[in-house]
């Protein structure tokens, strides 16, 4: 009777510790959680995996480790603890086994979020190759359509973009806006990849989408506060560019229409700044639109003009790049 008592003891305090550790793991009380590690021989599989994450949020990926091969033999191989055993490796900087169990967990579960990290850890090694191929397949076999998708495309986009494949680029981002109209960023992308080929009109009426999504307020607090979006890059002389367009057009001098950033070499902070702004016409031929640059002491116009607001980029880039060559 005595050791019947003892092992019905020993079953409740098991099944009240389980329900511990699972009510601070839905709270996220991670540190709570490593304070129970002296518990953790009587720790299920489940338990030692959320032990294992608790060390991973704390940052000590060595232990994280620990726990989720504990976890693993003790029968718990759910597909997200090979995923995040093989994401802790990636930070110890261990890419082979991060890989390996990464890939294991993609086979279980074909998940975006598992692809990315992936991805991503090609990315590091310079293997593009595979990089290539592991967004491909992510695209194509993702069992879930999430926020980590649309990461995903975004990366695929990129790898392109940065390639100057520019029309692999635009593929990715209009498929991308077909699945998800409400990702305003894909917008923004698709805008510069068609701008960077110059289709200059049908960029334009993807503007006209993002506009109508900035009257309606939907837009990241960036641009509504700024209220312009950015629509192409070029370069010059080994430095970057960036070309913004502002959402309304201006309607008193001095408003602009555009926003241009030369970008330093080393790529960290804008070395000018040029505006194209409304000018006062005085005669039908004259400008409506001027090219001006702020400077520490104020303001300096230049005699480079345009007619309306009709010009395209590519003579914008072409007249901004006069301005720096004649610096």
């Amino acid at each position: 009777m005595k050791s019947l008592y003892i092992i019905t003891l020993m079953l409740c305090s098991s099944l009240f510790l389980s329900q511990k550790v699972d009510k601070l793991f839905s709270e996220e009380r991670f540190t709570d959680i490593i304070a129970l590690e002296h518990e953790s021989p009587n720790f299920s599989g489940q338990e030692l995996y959320q032990l294992g994450f608790a060390f991973f949020r704390a940052e000590n990926d060595d232990k994280a480790i620990e726990y989720y091969d504990k976890a693993l033999k003790k029968g718990f191989d759910n597909p997200i603890v090979f995923f995040q055993k093989g994401l802790s490796e990636m930070y110890l900087k261990k890419y082979d086994e991060a890989l390996k169990n990464i890939s294991k967990a993609i086979e279980a579960a074909p998940l975006a979020e598992f692809y990315y990290e992936k991805y991503r850890i090609l990315y590091t090694r310079e293997d593009y190759i595979n990089a290539e191929k592991t967004f491909l397949e992510a695209l194509n076999k993702s069992v879930k359509k999430d926020k980590w998708y649309v990461e995903m495309v975004m990366a695929a986009g990129n790898f392109y973009y940065t390639r100057k494949d520019f029309a692999k680029s635009e593929t990715i981002y209009r498929d991308g806006i077909a699945e998800f109209p409400k990702e305003y960023e894909l917008y923004t992308k698709l805008i510069k990849a068609l701008n960077a080929q110059n289709k200059f009109s049908e960029a334009d009426i993807y503007f006209d989408k993002m506009k109508v999504f900035y009257e309606n307020k939907e837009l990241s607090e960036d641009e509504m506060k700024f209220k312009n979006l950015a629509v192409d890059e070029f370069e010059w002389k080994n430095q970057w560019i960036n070309v913004h367009k502002y959402f309304v057009k201006p309607k008193n001098t001095l408003e602009g229409l555009y926003i241009l950033y030369l970008i330093d070499k080393k790529g960290e902070k804008v070395e000018r700044k040029f505006k194209i702004e409304k000018t006062l016409q005085l005669g039908k031929t004259d400008p409506e639109f001027v090219i001006c640059e702020e400077i520490k002491d104020g303001h300096t116009t230049y005699p480079i003009g345009f007619k309306d607001d009709r010009f395209t980029l590519e003579s914008l880039r072409r007249e901004i790049v006069k301005v720096l060559d004649n610096a």
